[in-house]
This record gives C-alpha cells, structure tokens and sequence, in this order.
C-alpha cells in the first residue's frame, strides 16, 4: 500500500508533451486574446505616438591660440564648469519663456499650462552633453553638443539655433565681463596703495623737516663739528691761560714802575694786593666756568666777589689819583715813568677786555657743544623712527610695484578676451532641420509590446488552467481515484464539434492575418512607406554580400 502513492507521484512529476500540447489547443483563444489585445496596443502606441524631433549643434572648445608663457587669461575655470554655469545663465526663466513665446514651442499647452510647468517641459527637452578628449570621462573638455527635441523639425532647428547662439554669446560675455572685473579691481586696489604711498612719503618728508638737524646721515658731520668745537675750546681756553699769563706780567711791569714813585708806594701796594686778590678770583673762576654752568651758586658767588674788587679797586685809584695831583707839587713824576705806567695800564685793560671776550666765546662754544651733542644723542631715536617709516614706505612701494605688473597682465588678458584670442567657443556643426525622429523607437516598442503580449497569453492560459478543476484525461481520474479506471470511452466528434473547430481555425488564420495587415499598414502610413523600407533592406543585404536573387 505504501508503493502505490509513490508510484503516482513519480507518474504525476513526469513530463508530458502530450498534455502540454492538449492544454495549448484547449486555451488557445484564452492566449490569444491577450496577446492580440496587448500587441495592437503597442503597435498602436509605436505607430501612433507623434513622433520627436532633433536638432542639435556641436561647439568647439579652442585652445588660446597666444602662448600662455606670454600672455596668461585672467579666466581659468575648467571648460566643463564654465559650460555648466553658462548652462544656467541661458536656460533662465525669461530666456526660455522668450523662446517659447518667439517660436511657438507649445502651441496648445501654452493656454494650459502654467508657465512653471511649461518652463520644466521646455528644459526637459533641451540637453547638453559635454565630449572629452578619448571618450574619457576625466579627459580634457574639447567640445559639447546642445540639443533640443520637438514635434516639429523646423521649431527644433530655429530654437537648436537660438540655444547655440545663446551659449556663444554668453561665453563671449562671460569671459570679456571677467577680464574686466579683474581689470578694474586692480585698478581700484593700485588706487589705494598709491594714496598709502604718498601718505608714506609725506610723512617721511615731514619727519626729515621736523628733524632736520637729528638725521642719521648728518651724524659725521656732527661729529666732525663737535671735533672741532672742541678743538676750539682747547684752543680759547689756551688762549685764556696765554692772556692770564700776559696780564700776571703786566701787572708785575705796572707794580714796579708805580713803584718807583715814592709818594704812591703805599697806594701801590695796596693796588698790588687788590689786584693780585683779583686776579685770583678770576683764575678760579676760569676753572669754575670748565666744570660748572653759570647758573651755579659757586659761578655767582665768585662774579659778586670779582666786581665789588674791582669796585674796590677802581675807588682806590681814584683816591689815588686825587692824592697823586696834590702830591704832584711837592713830589713830581718824571715823564718817562709817567708814559710807562700809561702804556702798561693801556696793555692791562686791552689784556683784560681779550680774557672777557675769549670767555664769552668759550661759553658760547661749550654750549654749541653741548648742543651738538644732545643731537648726536637723539639721531639713534630718530634713525629707528625713520627706518620703521620707510620700512613701512617701501612695503608698500612694492606691493604697489607689484600690483602694477598685474594690473598690466590683467590689461592683456582683458585685451586677449576682447580680441578673441583666448579660449573660445567655436560653432563647429550649426543644428540642421533633422530628417528622422529620434522619438519613439517604434522597433524596440514593437519588440517590448511582442514579448509582452505573448508573456500576457501564456500567463493567461496559465492562470485559466490552474483554476479550472475539471478532470480532463484518464490519468487524471487514476491520480484522483487512485486506481486505474475500467474502460476509457473516447471523446465522440459531432457535427457542432467540426463546425466549432472549424470557426476556431478560422479566427486563428483571421487575427494573425488581420494583425499584420494592420502593422504593415501603420509602418507604411506613420513611418515610413514600404518601398523605402525595402530598398533598404535590399542595400543592408548587399554590404552583408547576402542576395535573395
């Protein structure tokens, strides 16, 4: 008992052509049905859809035609990122709506359509599509090709045209506005750093005004100057000491020949004394005056002593004087000692006037000095103010140099973009009125819609047979029952049954024929007449060395 369902099991899993072939026959309308229905659909829709147009123009990258060593573009984006934005500049809203409205693009969906619909329709059917140097998706950029599609070969030449010049004109915009901008820019910025240079200099030349007496290169010549003030000093304080010398001798010469006068010995003398306490005084106040300023108490001190001896004295020769005319009655000078005393007084006095005078230049020249010297010490201070400015005068004397030179490259890019001799856009192919629609592919719809209607007629069938239950075949009787029928009665024939067959037959001569009329009808009508298609043909075969005849 356990054999017997495996042996209908192993019997029901074995394939049978036979039954294959009875269900083919017993659902064939259920298969074509279908397949006719799905077929002349896609037929309908190949043939029956309006066809597309396109036209398209191919535009030529040129190289700069200057060597870049000589003249460097100002613009130096990659081509395929300058197409890309020229792209967006062109297909703005008004330029495209502009187009639309000058040729008639959408004819009837223009009063249907909102503009923002119309707008992405129009860019749908616009493409650009960049071609690279060897096919190579990372090579140079060597030209692209704009393209439009439409139902009318005319309108898509006209606004294949109007793309073309857009994108040329635009490039030319685009690249001379560039130049430009950069142009004037350096100009704008050679502006502001000539107005810092002259800033610059002004302040130089002010500072160098203001101290004039401090500059640096004036420090050997103030030094060669306070070289010789000393110098001079030495040479006045020698000359001092020579007159103190020469005054010290006079005054000896004028004690002696007073001396010789009896009646003024007394007066003499006590002259002598004064002028010998005098001439100390002074001596001393020499020394003072190298070491000390007049404004020194010590520098006072001793000019009050000195002027009220020389108070002292001058009171003294005149009482002197008074005493010398009584006592010239009783006791006259000879005139000899008399000239004498007059010509060594004469030399004291002229001797005396030379020491105030040598002492008045020698403080003049100490304070030249000290001056001089206050000035040498303020040129260090002045040098390293005058080297931050001119450190700062040439910074931007050099970047102005160097923003020249640009601004004179800049001005030949500018000149290049103007004249045309940089990159450029080349129209190499203009967009002709195209002669085939590229739009749709009627063979591969054709192709698709065959192998989806016979998928539909198989499914069909399929699906028929699976839900339909009915026992058939004396296996399938034996596979239900499990036991091998008695008797099998073969299927008696009718008349109905050969007339129904009969119509059956007819339908599956009938539609085939009547599909492919239909197909050869529309090919012929929507795309292209049969004897073009054949001549064609013929021609194919002949380069395949293949001949029917």
């Amino acid at each position: 008992m356990n054999a017997e369902p495996d042996y209908y099991e192993e019997e029901s899993n074995s394939f049978d052509l036979g039954q294959i072939l009875a269900i083919a026959k017993r659902r064939f309308l259920f298969f074509l049905i279908p397949a006719v229905l799905i077929g002349v659909i896609a037929v309908a829709a190949a043939f029956l859809l309006p066809p597309r147009y396109e036209s398209s123009g191919t535009v030529l990258v040129e190289s700069q035609q200057i060597p870049v060593e000589l003249v460097q573009s100002t613009v130096t984006s990659d081509p395929n990122q300058r197409i890309t934005t020229i792209r967006q500049r062109v297909m703005t809203r008004a330029n495209l709506l502009r187009i639309i409205d000058k040729y008639k693009v959408f004819v009837d969906e223009r009063k249907k359509l909102s503009v923002t619909k119309l707008i992405e329709e129009m860019q749908s059917l616009i493409q650009v599509d960049v071609i690279r140097a060897g096919n190579n998706s990372r090579g140079p950029t060597i030209a692209f090709k704009v393209s439009f599609q439409h139902e009318s070969p005319v309108v898509a030449a006209k606004v294949a045209n109007e793309l073309v010049t857009l994108f040329l004109s635009e490039n030319v915009k685009t690249r001379t506005a560039r130049a430009t901008e950069t142009t004037e820019f350096l100009e704008q910025e050679a502006k502001k750093l000539k107005a810092e240079l002259l800033t610059a200099e002004t302040a130089i030349s002010d500072y160098k005004k203001t101290n004039n007496e401090n500059l640096p290169e004036h420090l050997n010549l103030r030094l060669a100057r306070l070289e010789r003030t000393k110098t001079e000093i030495q040479s006045v304080e020698d000359q001092i000491r020579a007159l103190r010398e020469e005054q010290r001798y006079l005054d000896v010469e004028l004690a002696a020949a007073l001396s010789d006068n009896e009646s003024d010995e007394e007066d003499a003398e006590a002259l002598s004394e004064s002028q010998k306490e005098l001439d100390k005084l002074k001596d001393l106040l020499i020394d003072a005056s190298v070491r000390l300023t007049d404004a020194h108490p010590d520098i006072k001190s001793l000019k009050r002593r000195i002027a009220a001896l020389e108070a002292k004295i001058k009171s003294e020769q005149e009482a002197s004087a008074e005493n010398g005319i009584e006592r010239k009655s009783l006791n006259p000078v000879s005139p000899k000692t008399r000239r004498l005393i007059e010509r060594l007084r004469i030399r004291v006095s002229s001797t005396k006037e030379n020491i105030a005078k040598h002492q008045t230049d020698l403080v003049e020249l100490r304070e030249k000095a000290t001056d001089i010297e206050e000035r040498i010490i303020k040129t260090p201070e002045v040098e390293r103010e005058l080297i931050t400015l001119t450190r700062n005068h040439r910074e931007i004397f050099e970047k102005y140099t160097e923003l020249q030179n640009k601004q004179g490259k800049a001005q030949l890019a500018q000149n290049l973009e103007e004249e045309k001799k940089a990159e450029r856009f080349i129209l190499l192919e203009p967009p002709i009125t195209p002669t085939e629609p590229v739009w749709p592919n009627r063979l591969k719809i054709g192709g698709i819609g065959g192998f989806l209607a016979f998928a539909a007629g198989i499914g069909t069938a399929f699906l028929i047979e699976l839900v339909d239950k009915r026992i058939r075949t004396a296996a399938e009787l034996e596979k239900l029952l499990r036991h091998p029928p008695l008797a099998s009665i073969p299927y008696l024939k009718t008349d109905r049954d050969v007339k129904k067959k009969r119509y059956k037959v007819g339908i599956i001569l009938f539609l085939p024929v009547t599909f492919g009329i239909i197909a050869i009808a529309c090919l012929h009508l929507f795309y292209k007449p049969l004897d073009i298609l054949f001549y064609r043909a013929w021609v194919y075969l002949e380069k395949l060395s293949v001949t029917l005849f």
